[in-house]
């Protein structure tokens, strides 16, 4: 059976503070080897990693991503919110995230953030344009997919790279009727829907149009295992630890998380 992967959400964020350099770099030591992770820009055009349009939950700053230049933002914690020992953290730029990846081989699913603010859409092609450059940099022996819940970033980028491997994401409210027609619009292969209500039926008519299917986010072992054997193809999960020690049969290291993994690695 085609092995299926699990992609690391936003890292390890049970052991470290999401989306930073500590975070992402104990993925080596857990065997994960995928990652999701998020771009955004800052005022003045600074590309980084960071999944909210605000500063207020996973730093010590607050306020717009889009209002804050990057010198302020460089003096904020990005992990003492977490725990003292990671106050040292920063917000990680896109050149460092690129540097990780290549050092460690480690494959991503880079998601672009939706731009805001008053400045939104020359931002957005700044975000666009400068992580174009990276993935130039990129190892090529690194599978890469970029996503987003906005189809506009998608396509931005698919100007510029039109081989990359595009995903759209969808929440349960915006999974209409017309999500064939996004999917065709945008171009995309490959589709991320969120975990919550779906069914195997919706998997299948995904999977009947010939789309990858990589489902968010999902930390039952038990629902992992029922996603797989419906057919989809990966899973986002903030315990990506827990199911490498599984799949790799360190028992001692995974009692209490749940049911084991037996159909599909």
């Amino acid at each position: 059976m085609t092995e299926k992967r699990i992609i690391a959400h936003r890292g390890l964020p049970t052991l470290a503070p999401e989306n930073t350099l500590a975070n992402f770099e104990l993925m080596p030591q857990y065997n994960v080897n995928w990652l999701e992770t998020d771009l955004g820009i800052t005022k003045d055009e600074q590309v980084v990693v960071l999944h909210d349009d605000y500063l207020d939950r996973t730093t010590n700053g607050s306020g717009a991503l889009t209002a804050t230049n990057f010198k302020n933002l460089e003096t904020y914690s990005a992990g003492s919110w977490f725990a003292k020992s990671f106050a040292h953290a920063k917000v990680p730029t896109l050149d460092q995230l690129v540097q990780f990846l290549n050092r460690t081989k480690i494959n991503v699913n880079i998601e672009l953030k939706a731009v805001i603010g008053p400045n939104a859409n020359a931002l957005a092609d700044r975000l666009v344009a400068q992580f174009a450059l990276a993935i130039d940099a990129l190892d090529p022996g690194i599978d890469l997919i970029v996503s987003s819940f906005n189809p506009i970033m998608l396509l931005k980028l698919k100007r510029l790279r039109p081989n990359v491997k595009f995903a759209v994401l969808f929440e349960n409210h915006t999974f209409y009727e017309d999500w064939t027609l996004i999917m065709q619009a945008v171009g995309a292969k490959i589709i991320h829907p969120q975990n919550e209500g779906l069914t195997k039926a919706t998997v299948q008519a995904m999977k009947a149009y010939g789309y990858e299917v990589n489902v968010w986010t999902v930390d039952r072992i038990d629902r992992a295992n029922e996603l797989f054997n419906w057919g989809v193809d990966s899973i986002f999960t903030n315990i990506a630890d827990q199911f490498s020690a599984i799949q790799s049969g360190a028992k001692e290291r995974t009692e209490g998380y749940g049911h084991f993994l037996t159909t599909w690695y």
